[in-house]
């Protein structure tokens, strides 16, 4: 095995963007199947917005993976601003899904819409603040390697995370603790694959070492192939045949 070997294999068409594309394919060829249950709902009120969203982020999933890769390597394309602009967009909107669910499932009450904007002026934070701090971080070191500005981004979501699980849910859903005990759930898995990503960063920038890439393979399923499984199914969880109010 050389050095090498799992950077080639995580740039590789099998790892990404095939390997990311089959639980996708699985799960929206089961809800198709399978009509959602809303009275199985952990949240009630809820249930019509989380069907909804989770099957849109289902069919985005399999179009992230397939724009960030074969189609940014076309001829067209390849020495574009899309190879920022397109990879950005989806950075962003994989960080929005998690805060539109959580803000959506917590307060439905408040509409799509209004629920939109505070996710995504949420989801915004991160990526301002990444590039910022990158910036000032390469006037001290011009030749920062270019893998910091993502570990910049995945430190910052991750204590997101922690913050709207620790902070943001016990101030706001004290007194429902259906509604709290989803949100956490929601926000620890989507910290697990940005500790994950951080971790793998490390050993490839810090210690050089090519295990790092494996790492990051781990992250890349849970977040592209098993995020939208798991949000649906845990929230589609009850047995308890509640009507959908």
């Amino acid at each position: 095995m050389t050095k090498s070997f799992w950077h080639e294999v995580y740039y590789s068409d099998l790892q990404s963007p095939y390997a990311l594309l089959v639980v996708p394919l699985a799960f929206l060829a089961w809800r198709a199947a399978v009509p959602t249950d809303e009275s199985r709902a952990t949240v009630p009120d809820a249930a019509r917005f989380v069907s909804g969203l989770t099957l849109f982020f289902a069919v985005a999933t399999l179009i992230d993976p397939l724009s960030t890769g074969p189609l940014l390597r076309t001829e067209l394309l390849e020495d574009s601003f899309a190879t920022t602009l397109i990879p950005f967009f989806f950075v962003l909107l994989g960080d929005l899904r998690v805060l539109w669910l959580a803000i959506g499932v917590a307060r439905p009450e408040r509409g799509l819409i209004r629920n939109l904007g505070w996710a995504l002026g949420t989801a915004l934070i991160v990526p301002v603040l990444a590039g910022v701090g990158y910036e000032i971080t390469r006037w001290f070191v011009p030749d920062l390697h270019g893998q910091v500005l993502w570990m910049i981004h995945e430190f910052g979501f991750f204590v997101l995370c922690l913050f709207l699980s620790r902070v943001w849910v016990p101030l706001n859903l004290r007194y429902e603790p259906t509604r709290a005990s989803f949100l956490r759930a929601l926000f620890g898995f989507s910290a697990a694959y940005y500790a994950l990503w951080l971790i793998a960063d490390l050993f490839i920038v810090v210690g050089d070492l090519d295990l790092g890439w494996a790492i990051r393979i781990v992250p890349n399923q849970l977040y592209y192939s098993f995020w939208v499984p798991f949000a649906y199914w845990r929230f589609f969880s009850e047995t308890s045949g509640k009507a959908v109010r």
